[in-house]
């Protein structure tokens, strides 16, 4: 890159910085995401569609059915109008987890189904995921994460390129976005992101008519899940006493939106039995 195309693109950054400090929803947090969200909505869609093609996705069916009202429910509350708004649900029950890309492309494994219990249960998780979505957090950590493919030049490339980029850069890519073990790339989401996406998530929830009691019982079902891979995932998030310590912190605010927009009959009903107390299922849910 020349010295003045470096210049001009230095110069951008600056002024974009001066513009690009968001407030994350409920928290007030202040960050810095340098990328437009155009862009990332675009890098999630393609990696949907890349990630999903390696997987057997169940398309139709009682539990997708489900999957498809909850997430209806949730996004409408999210309120993304540009969003693109996808529900899969992955046949997988080895794997505990979920995840939600830039855009609102959202997948479920059916392994996370028994932790999740109930409908109420999938509305939090679903307004956890979409909060990393709407928080701008998968952005905030591309910022940070494009210095590993070259600054400034790595910045030019990947704003030119974002949805056709060569599988390493597309890889340290995937790996900000919170799907990094696919690619051999850990970047979990960090402690910060993961609070906010819980209150986030609990106040999609509480508003699209969901208890938010069931955002602590979530947590104490996933107490319950001794396998392998839990451990790892609870050594790079906050501990699940926590979690529950924040969503209790806020748990009158998301009471007063439940009571206004309380669903009829009993959500937290169980639909999905048979959680596990032990094995070696494999998941990081985030």
């Amino acid at each position: 890159m020349s010295i003045a195309r470096r210049a001009a693109l230095t110069g951008g950054l600056l002024a974009l910085g001066l513009v690009a400090c968001h407030k994350v929803p409920y928290t007030g947090r202040r960050q810095l995401n340098l990328i437009p969200d155009s862009i990332m909505r675009g890098v999630g869609k393609s990696s949907y569609s890349s990630t999903l093609s390696a997987e057997k996705v169940e398309k139709k069916g009682p539990d997708h059915d489900r999957l498809v009202k909850v997430g209806n429910k949730i996004s409408k509350v999210a309120d993304q109008p540009k969003y693109d708004w996808n529900f899969s649900l992955i046949d997988d029950e080895e794997t505990i987890n979920a995840w939600c890309l830039p855009g609102g492309y959202i997948a479920f494994y059916t392994g996370i189904l028994p932790v999740l219990q109930s409908e109420a249960g999938m509305a939090f998780v679903m307004g956890h995921e979409t909060a990393h979505a709407t928080a701008h957090h998968g952005a905030e950590r591309m910022s940070q994460q494009l210095t590993l493919i070259g600054g400034l030049a790595g910045l030019e490339i990947f704003m030119a390129n974002a949805t056709d980029l060569e599988p390493g850069k597309r890889a340290i890519i995937l790996g900000a976005l919170g799907l990094g073990a696919e690619v051999g790339i850990l970047l979990p989401f960090s402690r910060t992101h993961e609070s906010e996406a819980d209150v986030i998530g609990m106040m999609y929830a509480a508003e699209a008519g969901y208890p938010p009691e069931e955002s602590i019982a979530l947590w104490d079902r996933m107490d319950m899940v001794a396998s392998s891979s839990i451990p790892a995932f609870l050594s790079t998030h906050p501990s699940n006493d926590k979690r529950k310590a924040n969503l209790k912190e806020w748990m009158p605010q998301a009471r007063k939106k439940y009571e206004r927009h309380k669903l009829p009959g009993n959500t937290t009903e169980v639909v999905w039995a048979g959680l596990e107390t032990s094995g070696s299922k494999k998941g990081r849910p985030r």
